[in-house]
């Protein structure tokens, strides 16, 4: 157990390294990109359901009220912490491959419904959407990540077979 500990801190700080290294020296490169590509999604996906959307960059006009997708909004936290830990479990590498390749679409598409409904929301009623972006969905997320990867986990030990 503390190995696990131990690597999944390890991994967390590589993770935050990378991202500060993009920070610092990258002028924000990852990052900026996955914004601007959340933004997009967002507004297609709302475009999809016959909003009227429009989308400037990383910000989003949505019954006019604008909403600006910031490095934060695009899941990159969770999903490192997901991405840490299946990286951290004593399991065998293709095991992990399997993990990854299911639990980050999955936590995408939880963030893109985060995202999408937070706009709906947010344009009728800032105090919604400050309860549903701060208290709500913050839980949701966090725990879906630990779901998917307790469910990933018990899978992987019980049956190291059924994820090759």
């Amino acid at each position: 157990m503390l190995r696990f500990v131990l690597r999944f801190f390890a991994f967390v700080f590589l993770l935050s390294v990378l991202v500060r290294l993009d920070f610092n020296y990258f002028d924000r490169a990852l990052t900026q990109g996955l914004t601007h590509h959340s933004a997009w999604v967002v507004a297609s996906t709302l475009s999809l359901f016959g909003a009227d959307v429009t989308r400037r960059g990383a910000t989003i006009v949505y019954q006019s009220s604008a909403f600006r997708i910031i490095d934060e909004c695009t899941g990159i936290e969770v999903i490192g912490l997901f991405v840490a830990a299946v990286l951290a479990f004593p399991s065998p590498w293709r095991h992990r491959l399997v993990g990854l390749a299911l639990g980050i679409p999955a936590l995408l598409t939880l963030n893109l419904i985060r995202m999408v409904t937070l706009i709906v929301i947010g344009a009728g009623s800032m105090k919604a959407l400050d309860i549903g972006h701060v208290y709500v969905w913050p839980v949701i997320v966090l725990t879906m990540a630990l779901v998917l990867w307790l469910r990933w986990a018990r899978i992987a030990v019980r049956d190291p077979n059924t994820l090759a």
